[in-house]
Protein backbone atom coordinates (compact mmCIF):
# COMPACT_ATOMS: atom_id res chain seq x y z
CA UNK A 1 0.00 0.00 0.00
CA UNK A 2 1.38 3.23 -1.13
CA UNK A 3 2.81 5.34 2.28
CA UNK A 4 3.21 1.83 3.85
CA UNK A 5 7.00 1.88 5.80
CA UNK A 6 8.68 -1.36 4.56
CA UNK A 7 9.49 -4.10 7.24
CA UNK A 8 12.90 -3.49 8.59
CA UNK A 9 15.28 -6.25 8.10
CA UNK A 10 15.76 -9.14 10.54
CA UNK A 11 18.28 -8.83 12.64
CA UNK A 12 19.85 -12.63 12.56
CA UNK A 13 19.98 -13.29 8.35
CA UNK A 14 22.47 -16.31 8.34
CA UNK A 15 21.76 -19.34 7.19
CA UNK A 16 22.88 -22.58 8.32
CA UNK A 17 25.11 -24.70 6.67
CA UNK A 18 25.10 -27.89 4.74
CA UNK A 19 26.99 -30.21 4.59
CA UNK A 20 28.38 -29.86 0.98
CA UNK A 21 28.68 -26.03 1.70
CA UNK A 22 31.14 -27.06 4.75
CA UNK A 23 32.74 -29.16 2.73
CA UNK A 24 33.28 -26.39 -0.69
CA UNK A 25 34.52 -24.44 2.21
CA UNK A 26 37.00 -26.99 3.62
CA UNK A 27 38.23 -27.04 -0.08
CA UNK A 28 38.30 -23.67 -0.57
CA UNK A 29 40.30 -23.02 2.90
CA UNK A 30 43.15 -25.36 2.32
CA UNK A 31 43.84 -24.32 -1.54
CA UNK A 32 43.44 -20.51 -0.76
CA UNK A 33 45.36 -20.77 2.56
CA UNK A 34 47.70 -23.04 1.28
CA UNK A 35 48.79 -21.50 -1.81
CA UNK A 36 48.97 -17.95 -0.04
CA UNK A 37 50.65 -19.90 2.76
CA UNK A 38 53.47 -20.76 0.16
CA UNK A 39 54.14 -17.40 -0.98
CA UNK A 40 53.78 -16.23 2.52
CA UNK A 41 56.25 -18.66 3.82
CA UNK A 42 59.10 -18.44 0.87
CA UNK A 43 59.45 -14.65 1.14
CA UNK A 44 59.89 -15.49 5.25
CA UNK A 45 62.49 -17.98 4.92
CA UNK A 46 64.34 -15.59 2.56
CA UNK A 47 63.83 -12.71 4.55
CA UNK A 48 64.76 -14.28 7.90
CA UNK A 49 68.06 -16.24 6.59
CA UNK A 50 68.69 -12.66 4.96
CA UNK A 51 68.07 -10.06 8.09
CA UNK A 52 69.69 -12.51 10.40
CA UNK A 53 72.88 -12.30 8.31
CA UNK A 54 72.47 -8.28 9.25
CA UNK A 55 71.25 -8.04 13.08
CA UNK A 56 73.22 -9.72 15.96
CA UNK A 57 72.48 -12.33 17.97
CA UNK A 58 71.83 -10.28 20.95
CA UNK A 59 69.06 -8.17 18.88
CA UNK A 60 67.01 -11.03 18.22
CA UNK A 61 67.28 -12.09 21.82
CA UNK A 62 66.00 -8.63 22.96
CA UNK A 63 62.75 -9.10 20.45
CA UNK A 64 62.35 -12.65 22.17
CA UNK A 65 62.24 -11.76 25.18
CA UNK A 66 60.17 -8.61 24.51
CA UNK A 67 57.43 -10.95 22.61
CA UNK A 68 56.95 -12.57 25.80
CA UNK A 69 55.07 -9.91 27.35
CA UNK A 70 53.37 -8.59 24.06
CA UNK A 71 52.21 -12.34 23.28
CA UNK A 72 50.45 -12.19 26.51
CA UNK A 73 49.02 -9.00 26.33
CA UNK A 74 47.92 -9.63 22.79
CA UNK A 75 45.94 -12.52 24.37
CA UNK A 76 44.10 -10.80 26.96
CA UNK A 77 43.30 -7.80 24.78
CA UNK A 78 42.03 -10.36 21.80
CA UNK A 79 40.18 -12.02 24.75
CA UNK A 80 39.21 -14.46 22.01
CA UNK A 81 36.30 -12.51 20.50
CA UNK A 82 36.31 -13.28 17.24
CA UNK A 83 36.76 -17.53 18.41
CA UNK A 84 33.46 -16.74 20.23
CA UNK A 85 31.74 -15.15 17.35
CA UNK A 86 32.76 -18.00 14.93
CA UNK A 87 31.72 -20.77 17.53
CA UNK A 88 28.39 -19.77 18.01
CA UNK A 89 25.29 -20.97 16.00
CA UNK A 90 23.75 -17.32 15.20
CA UNK A 91 24.43 -13.81 15.90
CA UNK A 92 23.21 -10.51 15.50
CA UNK A 93 23.93 -7.17 14.61
CA UNK A 94 23.82 -5.91 17.70
CA UNK A 95 26.04 -8.57 19.04
CA UNK A 96 28.73 -7.01 16.38
CA UNK A 97 28.75 -3.91 17.03
CA UNK A 98 29.02 -4.68 20.56
CA UNK A 99 32.08 -6.97 20.34
CA UNK A 100 33.65 -4.55 18.06
CA UNK A 101 34.04 -1.56 20.21
CA UNK A 102 34.56 -4.20 23.83
CA UNK A 103 37.40 -5.15 21.13
CA UNK A 104 38.85 -1.55 20.59
CA UNK A 105 38.34 -0.73 24.40
CA UNK A 106 40.41 -3.70 25.08
CA UNK A 107 42.79 -2.67 22.59
CA UNK A 108 43.51 0.61 23.43
CA UNK A 109 43.75 -0.27 27.24
CA UNK A 110 45.97 -2.73 26.64
CA UNK A 111 48.48 -0.19 24.74
CA UNK A 112 48.50 2.19 27.36
CA UNK A 113 49.35 -0.86 29.91
CA UNK A 114 52.62 -1.16 27.95
CA UNK A 115 53.64 2.07 27.93
CA UNK A 116 53.34 1.88 31.74
CA UNK A 117 54.88 -1.12 32.26
CA UNK A 118 57.41 -1.17 29.32
CA UNK A 119 60.48 0.62 32.13
CA UNK A 120 60.04 -2.59 34.45
CA UNK A 121 60.14 -5.17 32.25
CA UNK A 122 63.14 -3.63 30.98
CA UNK A 123 64.64 -3.61 34.07
CA UNK A 124 64.17 -7.12 34.97
CA UNK A 125 65.66 -7.97 32.46
CA UNK A 126 68.58 -5.49 32.08
CA UNK A 127 67.85 -4.35 28.81
CA UNK A 128 67.00 -0.98 28.90
CA UNK A 129 66.69 -0.24 25.03
CA UNK A 130 63.85 -2.86 25.38
CA UNK A 131 61.79 0.14 26.86
CA UNK A 132 61.39 1.87 23.74
CA UNK A 133 61.28 -1.28 21.89
CA UNK A 134 57.97 -2.24 23.75
CA UNK A 135 56.25 0.83 23.28
CA UNK A 136 56.72 0.63 19.38
CA UNK A 137 55.34 -3.18 19.38
CA UNK A 138 52.59 -2.66 21.49
CA UNK A 139 51.15 -0.29 18.98
CA UNK A 140 50.11 -3.35 17.28
CA UNK A 141 47.23 -3.42 19.84
CA UNK A 142 45.20 -1.06 18.58
CA UNK A 143 45.19 -2.13 15.52
CA UNK A 144 44.85 -5.61 15.82
CA UNK A 145 41.42 -5.22 17.67
CA UNK A 146 39.93 -3.82 14.58
CA UNK A 147 39.98 -6.84 13.03
CA UNK A 148 37.99 -9.06 15.28
CA UNK A 149 34.63 -8.36 14.24
CA UNK A 150 35.39 -8.80 10.47
CA UNK A 151 37.71 -11.44 10.87
CA UNK A 152 34.58 -13.57 12.77
CA UNK A 153 32.16 -12.22 9.86
CA UNK A 154 34.34 -14.40 7.08
CA UNK A 155 35.31 -17.28 8.87
CA UNK A 156 31.18 -17.77 9.85
CA UNK A 157 30.96 -17.50 5.89
CA UNK A 158 34.53 -19.73 5.39
CA UNK A 159 35.36 -17.32 2.95
CA UNK A 160 39.11 -18.21 3.00
CA UNK A 161 39.41 -16.35 -0.24
CA UNK A 162 38.98 -12.81 1.68
CA UNK A 163 40.94 -13.66 4.49
CA UNK A 164 43.91 -15.32 2.50
CA UNK A 165 44.51 -12.58 0.32
CA UNK A 166 44.22 -9.67 3.58
CA UNK A 167 46.62 -11.96 5.78
CA UNK A 168 49.23 -12.73 2.38
CA UNK A 169 49.42 -8.64 1.87
CA UNK A 170 50.07 -7.85 5.54
CA UNK A 171 52.82 -10.39 5.98
CA UNK A 172 54.44 -9.43 2.44
CA UNK A 173 54.04 -5.88 3.80
CA UNK A 174 55.97 -7.00 7.01
CA UNK A 175 58.46 -8.59 5.49
CA UNK A 176 59.61 -5.52 3.00
CA UNK A 177 59.14 -3.29 5.97
CA UNK A 178 61.88 -5.35 7.74
CA UNK A 179 64.28 -5.80 4.61
CA UNK A 180 63.93 -2.16 3.61
CA UNK A 181 65.26 -0.77 7.81
CA UNK A 182 67.74 -3.73 8.18
CA UNK A 183 69.34 -2.47 5.08
CA UNK A 184 69.10 0.89 5.90
CA UNK A 185 70.74 0.23 9.37
CA UNK A 186 67.92 0.12 11.74
CA UNK A 187 69.07 -3.30 13.26
CA UNK A 188 66.83 -4.15 16.17
CA UNK A 189 64.65 -1.76 15.13
CA UNK A 190 63.38 -3.36 11.96
CA UNK A 191 62.03 -5.93 14.16
CA UNK A 192 59.60 -4.03 16.17
CA UNK A 193 58.15 -1.77 13.04
CA UNK A 194 57.54 -4.74 10.86
CA UNK A 195 54.26 -6.04 13.30
CA UNK A 196 53.19 -2.55 13.34
CA UNK A 197 52.63 -2.73 9.75
CA UNK A 198 51.24 -6.09 9.67
CA UNK A 199 48.60 -4.97 11.56
CA UNK A 200 47.80 -1.71 10.15
CA UNK A 201 47.36 -3.47 6.90
CA UNK A 202 44.99 -6.40 8.12
CA UNK A 203 42.73 -3.36 9.75
CA UNK A 204 42.53 -1.91 6.54
CA UNK A 205 42.08 -5.23 4.79
CA UNK A 206 39.53 -6.65 6.81
CA UNK A 207 37.54 -3.51 7.76
CA UNK A 208 35.40 -2.99 4.49
CA UNK A 209 33.74 -6.09 5.89
CA UNK A 210 32.01 -4.60 8.31
CA UNK A 211 29.96 -2.62 5.56
CA UNK A 212 28.91 -0.09 7.67
CA UNK A 213 29.95 1.98 10.68
CA UNK A 214 28.99 -0.07 14.25
CA UNK A 215 26.70 1.62 16.17
CA UNK A 216 28.09 1.94 20.25
CA UNK A 217 25.87 -0.13 21.55
CA UNK A 218 26.21 -2.97 24.03
CA UNK A 219 23.30 -5.51 24.30
CA UNK A 220 24.78 -7.56 27.41
CA UNK A 221 22.09 -10.25 26.83
CA UNK A 222 23.26 -11.20 23.45
CA UNK A 223 27.37 -10.41 23.73
CA UNK A 224 27.59 -12.56 26.94
CA UNK A 225 27.72 -15.51 25.63
CA UNK A 226 30.23 -14.48 23.03
CA UNK A 227 32.35 -12.94 26.60
CA UNK A 228 31.78 -16.49 27.77
CA UNK A 229 33.45 -18.45 25.44
CA UNK A 230 36.14 -15.39 24.50
CA UNK A 231 37.21 -15.60 28.40
CA UNK A 232 37.57 -19.43 27.96
CA UNK A 233 39.75 -19.69 24.86
CA UNK A 234 41.37 -16.53 26.46
CA UNK A 235 42.38 -18.97 29.59
CA UNK A 236 43.62 -21.73 27.68
CA UNK A 237 45.90 -19.66 25.81
CA UNK A 238 47.22 -17.45 28.78
CA UNK A 239 47.72 -20.92 30.51
CA UNK A 240 49.34 -21.84 27.20
CA UNK A 241 51.68 -18.76 27.20
CA UNK A 242 52.55 -19.23 30.43
CA UNK A 243 54.36 -22.67 30.29
CA UNK A 244 55.79 -22.45 26.27
CA UNK A 245 57.29 -18.74 27.36
CA UNK A 246 58.52 -19.89 30.39
CA UNK A 247 61.29 -20.81 28.26
CA UNK A 248 62.53 -17.65 27.22
CA UNK A 249 62.11 -15.95 30.17
CA UNK A 250 64.63 -18.90 32.17
CA UNK A 251 67.04 -18.65 29.19
CA UNK A 252 66.73 -14.57 29.27
CA UNK A 253 67.00 -13.89 32.77
CA UNK A 254 69.73 -17.02 33.35
CA UNK A 255 71.94 -17.32 30.31
CA UNK A 256 71.79 -14.01 28.65
CA UNK A 257 70.12 -12.24 25.25
CA UNK A 258 73.51 -13.91 23.10
CA UNK A 259 72.35 -17.50 23.98
CA UNK A 260 68.44 -16.49 23.72
CA UNK A 261 68.97 -15.38 20.06
CA UNK A 262 70.33 -18.56 19.58
CA UNK A 263 67.42 -20.65 21.10
CA UNK A 264 65.20 -17.57 19.22
CA UNK A 265 66.32 -18.61 15.78
CA UNK A 266 66.55 -22.00 16.44
CA UNK A 267 63.31 -22.27 17.50
CA UNK A 268 61.55 -19.94 14.84
CA UNK A 269 63.19 -21.90 12.23
CA UNK A 270 62.40 -25.43 13.75
CA UNK A 271 58.85 -24.41 14.25
CA UNK A 272 58.16 -22.85 10.80
CA UNK A 273 56.21 -25.86 9.33
CA UNK A 274 53.90 -26.34 12.59
CA UNK A 275 53.59 -22.28 12.19
CA UNK A 276 52.61 -21.78 8.63
CA UNK A 277 51.78 -25.34 7.72
CA UNK A 278 50.11 -26.45 10.93
CA UNK A 279 48.76 -23.10 11.68
CA UNK A 280 46.65 -23.29 8.40
CA UNK A 281 44.84 -26.41 8.97
CA UNK A 282 44.02 -25.16 12.55
CA UNK A 283 42.13 -22.08 10.92
CA UNK A 284 40.60 -24.36 8.37
CA UNK A 285 39.34 -27.14 10.78
CA UNK A 286 37.77 -24.73 13.41
CA UNK A 287 35.03 -22.97 11.47
CA UNK A 288 34.16 -26.32 9.54
CA UNK A 289 34.20 -28.15 12.87
CA UNK A 290 32.23 -25.51 14.66
CA UNK A 291 29.36 -26.19 11.86
CA UNK A 292 29.74 -29.82 12.30
CA UNK A 293 28.81 -29.61 15.99
CA UNK A 294 26.57 -32.77 17.16
CA UNK A 295 27.69 -35.18 14.54
CA UNK A 296 30.87 -36.26 16.50
CA UNK A 297 31.09 -38.93 14.14
CA UNK A 298 31.72 -36.62 10.40
CA UNK A 299 33.74 -34.69 12.98
CA UNK A 300 35.94 -37.39 14.01
CA UNK A 301 36.27 -38.81 10.78
CA UNK A 302 37.35 -35.29 9.53
CA UNK A 303 39.90 -34.88 11.91
CA UNK A 304 41.67 -37.86 11.49
CA UNK A 305 41.52 -37.23 8.17
CA UNK A 306 43.11 -34.02 8.21
CA UNK A 307 45.60 -34.47 10.75
CA UNK A 308 46.67 -37.61 8.54
CA UNK A 309 47.19 -35.74 5.97
CA UNK A 310 49.07 -32.47 8.08
CA UNK A 311 51.71 -35.14 8.95
CA UNK A 312 52.35 -36.59 5.34
CA UNK A 313 53.00 -32.80 4.34
CA UNK A 314 54.82 -31.46 7.29
CA UNK A 315 56.91 -34.60 8.48
CA UNK A 316 59.72 -35.03 5.31
CA UNK A 317 60.28 -30.82 5.54
CA UNK A 318 60.57 -31.44 9.71
CA UNK A 319 63.16 -34.22 9.65
CA UNK A 320 64.57 -32.67 6.31
CA UNK A 321 65.79 -29.17 8.07
CA UNK A 322 67.35 -31.71 10.98
CA UNK A 323 69.37 -33.40 8.22
CA UNK A 324 70.83 -30.01 6.23
CA UNK A 325 71.16 -28.14 9.23
CA UNK A 326 74.71 -28.26 9.85
CA UNK A 327 75.62 -27.54 6.39
CA UNK A 328 72.42 -24.94 5.66
CA UNK A 329 73.23 -22.62 8.46
CA UNK A 330 76.16 -21.49 8.20
CA UNK A 331 76.11 -21.16 4.59
CA UNK A 332 72.85 -19.35 4.67
CA UNK A 333 73.16 -17.30 8.21
CA UNK A 334 77.09 -16.60 8.20
CA UNK A 335 79.45 -18.59 11.06
CA UNK A 336 78.22 -16.32 13.73
CA UNK A 337 75.14 -18.81 13.86
CA UNK A 338 77.10 -22.12 13.70
CA UNK A 339 76.31 -22.67 17.44
CA UNK A 340 72.66 -22.86 16.60
CA UNK A 341 73.08 -26.13 14.67
CA UNK A 342 72.74 -29.04 17.49
CA UNK A 343 69.62 -27.10 19.39
CA UNK A 344 67.76 -26.76 15.90
CA UNK A 345 68.62 -30.63 15.33
CA UNK A 346 66.61 -31.47 18.91
CA UNK A 347 64.03 -28.62 18.26
CA UNK A 348 63.14 -30.13 14.85
CA UNK A 349 62.27 -33.39 16.91
CA UNK A 350 60.13 -31.48 19.14
CA UNK A 351 58.52 -29.88 16.17
CA UNK A 352 57.18 -32.94 14.74
CA UNK A 353 55.52 -34.15 18.16
CA UNK A 354 54.30 -30.79 18.43
CA UNK A 355 52.54 -30.83 14.82
CA UNK A 356 50.60 -33.85 16.03
CA UNK A 357 48.96 -31.62 18.43
CA UNK A 358 48.51 -28.46 16.40
CA UNK A 359 44.81 -29.31 15.31
CA UNK A 360 43.54 -30.56 18.45
CA UNK A 361 42.79 -27.59 20.62
CA UNK A 362 40.62 -26.31 17.36
CA UNK A 363 38.78 -29.27 17.30
CA UNK A 364 38.33 -29.22 21.35
CA UNK A 365 36.53 -25.99 20.98
CA UNK A 366 34.75 -25.89 18.07
CA UNK A 367 33.46 -28.98 19.96
CA UNK A 368 32.47 -26.41 23.05
CA UNK A 369 35.29 -28.92 25.06
CA UNK A 370 37.63 -25.86 25.92
CA UNK A 371 38.01 -27.39 29.57
CA UNK A 372 39.79 -29.88 27.78
CA UNK A 373 42.19 -27.24 26.54
CA UNK A 374 42.38 -26.05 30.20
CA UNK A 375 43.44 -29.25 31.83
CA UNK A 376 45.81 -30.16 29.15
CA UNK A 377 47.53 -26.56 29.52
CA UNK A 378 47.28 -26.78 33.42
CA UNK A 379 49.07 -30.00 33.45
CA UNK A 380 51.53 -28.27 31.18
CA UNK A 381 52.06 -25.16 33.22
CA UNK A 382 53.10 -27.51 36.07
CA UNK A 383 55.64 -29.37 34.56
CA UNK A 384 57.49 -27.00 32.10
CA UNK A 385 57.94 -23.74 33.63
CA UNK A 386 60.05 -25.32 36.57
CA UNK A 387 61.62 -27.69 34.54
CA UNK A 388 63.03 -25.46 31.93
CA UNK A 389 64.36 -22.85 35.24
CA UNK A 390 66.38 -25.85 36.88
CA UNK A 391 67.47 -26.62 32.94
CA UNK A 392 68.90 -23.61 32.51
CA UNK A 393 70.38 -23.29 35.50
CA UNK A 394 72.16 -27.26 35.61
CA UNK A 395 72.68 -27.79 32.06
CA UNK A 396 72.73 -24.13 30.30
CA UNK A 397 70.82 -23.94 26.69
CA UNK A 398 71.22 -27.65 26.38
CA UNK A 399 69.28 -28.40 29.34
CA UNK A 400 66.37 -26.30 27.89
CA UNK A 401 65.87 -27.91 24.97
CA UNK A 402 66.52 -31.17 26.92
CA UNK A 403 63.34 -30.13 29.24
CA UNK A 404 61.31 -29.88 25.81
CA UNK A 405 62.22 -33.29 24.55
CA UNK A 406 61.58 -35.35 28.12
CA UNK A 407 58.59 -33.45 29.53
CA UNK A 408 56.68 -32.51 26.88
CA UNK A 409 54.78 -35.74 25.99
CA UNK A 410 53.69 -36.02 29.49
CA UNK A 411 50.54 -33.29 28.50
CA UNK A 412 50.53 -34.35 24.96
CA UNK A 413 49.67 -38.15 25.96
CA UNK A 414 47.10 -36.24 27.94
CA UNK A 415 45.55 -34.03 25.02
CA UNK A 416 45.58 -36.55 22.79
CA UNK A 417 43.60 -38.60 24.65
CA UNK A 418 40.64 -36.76 25.22
CA UNK A 419 40.26 -35.39 21.43
CA UNK A 420 39.68 -39.46 19.93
Amino acid sequence: MKGQQPEAAPDRQEKPMDASAIRRGLFSGFAWQGATKIVVQLASWVATLFVARLIAPSDYGMVAAGAVFIEILILVTDMGLAHGLIQKPEISKREEDGIFYISLALGIGGYLVMFVAAPVIAYFYQMPQLTDLLRIFSLGLIFGALKTVPLAIAMRRMDFRYRSLVEMGAHLMMTVTVVVLALAGYGVWSLAWGPVVSNVVMAVGYLPLLRRVPKPQFPFSEVYGTIRFGIKYMSTTLLYSGWHWSAVLAIGKTLGERLLGYYSIAFQLAALPLDKIGHVFSQVMFPAMARLQGDDARSRELFLNLHRYLLIVCYPIVFGMASVARDAIPLLLTEKWSPVVPYLQALCLLSALRLTSTPMPAVLFARDKPEVVIRFNLLALLIMPPAFLVGAHVAGLEGVVAVWLLAYPIPFIYLGQQCL
